[in-house]
């Protein structure tokens, strides 16, 4: 009966408030969450469409209801999320990262040992499949609570960023695109708040990032401007003995093929000038820069519209909106 449901929940022509009547219908049985997790974890012959629907189901049904649910519901529902770290299909390991990030935020590592033993025993396997999910679910807890996992937990000798900093750091040099980018996407989460782990890798991460600029992917690529911007922003004193180095791959990413890398790589310009950088670091790159931000500017047209509109009204103003 879940399975139909969630298959017309997925449908675009299906009567959602009925659906939805019954669902809160399930809801009411205290084991209904067991099924969901059985679904997105076992459903073998299901849909990967069905299955995905039964995890962000379970998702949403966790937010409120995990606390009060009985022991061996809890239970249950961990063991099933963790083997399911390394599933075969992609799809399926972000919803189960997804499920477990959103778990992870209610018990902390405190409450889910098994969790951090089963994301490192993922990320030694050499498994493709286990290692990436393993770094998606890792991912999507740094971008919500990075600092519980900067924590000294009973138990564990390490704490869990002390273990998986050196991990990560090592999948820069991976030659699979995903783990390049989860790797240096989780340890950006960590600019701002700079744990040990991080502060004592600094040198490893920069050089890091000096490769990692010229990464085929446009993605990394992008994510390597951000930690440049991030750190500017926030560790100024740390980026400033390599600034010359940075300012010259900046000007190199304004001219990215990737929109969306030039894009990031702008955010410097505006990050330097807020954080007060002494202006003659910026003197000998200005013939480069100011023609380079000029000629990758974008006006729409009601940019122009409006231009000629003040210039029609104000005869004394001469510039351009940007």
């Amino acid at each position: 009966e879940i399975c139909a449901v969630l298959e017309a929940h997925i449908s675009p022509n299906s009567d959602q408030a009925r659906i939805w009547q019954q669902l809160q219908h399930y809801a009411q049985f205290p084991d209904f969450n067991n099924y969901l997790v059985f679904l997105l974890a076992r459903g073998q012959g299901k849909s990967f469409e069905v299955r995905q629907a039964a995890g962000l189901l379970l998702k949403n049904n966790l937010r409120a209801a995990f606390v009060s649910m009985p022991p061996s519901s809890q239970q249950y529902i961990k063991s099933e999320l963790l083997p399911c770290i390394g599933a075969n299909n992609r799809a399926i390991r972000s919803t189960v990262g997804t499920v477990i990030s959103v778990l992870f935020q209610i018990v902390g590592v405190t409450g889910w040992i098994e969790l951090f033993q089963a994301l490192h025993q993922c990320l030694d396997s050499n498994d493709l499949d286990h290692m990436e999910g393993a770094m998606d679910a890792i991912y999507k807890i740094c971008e919500d609570v990075p600092e519980e996992l900067d924590v000294d937990v009973p138990g564990l000798s390490e704490r869990p960023i002390n273990v998986f900093m050196p991990r990560m750091l090592q999948f820069f040099q991976s030659p699979h695109a995903s783990l390049r980018k989860l790797s240096l996407g989780c340890i950006n989460q960590y600019i701002v708040v700079m744990p040990s782990a991080l502060y004592m890798a600094m040198d490893q991460y920069l050089q890091g990032l000096f490769v990692l600029v010229k990464d085929p992917s446009a993605d990394v690529r992008k994510l390597v401007c951000s930690a440049w911007v991030q750190l500017i922003e926030v560790r100024p004193s740390i980026l400033e003995p390599h600034l010359k180095n940075v300012t010259e791959l900046i000007l190199q990413a304004n001219k990215d093929s990737d929109d969306e890398v030039a894009l990031e790589a702008c955010e410097f310009w505006s990050a330097y000038c807020d954080v007060s950088m002494p202006p003659e670091g910026l003197r000998e790159f200005l013939p480069r820069l100011i023609p380079t931000l000029v000629s990758n500017m974008v006006y729409t047209d009601d940019d122009e519209s409006l231009a000629d509109a003040e210039r029609k009204t104000n005869p004394f103003r001469t510039g351009t909106r940007i």
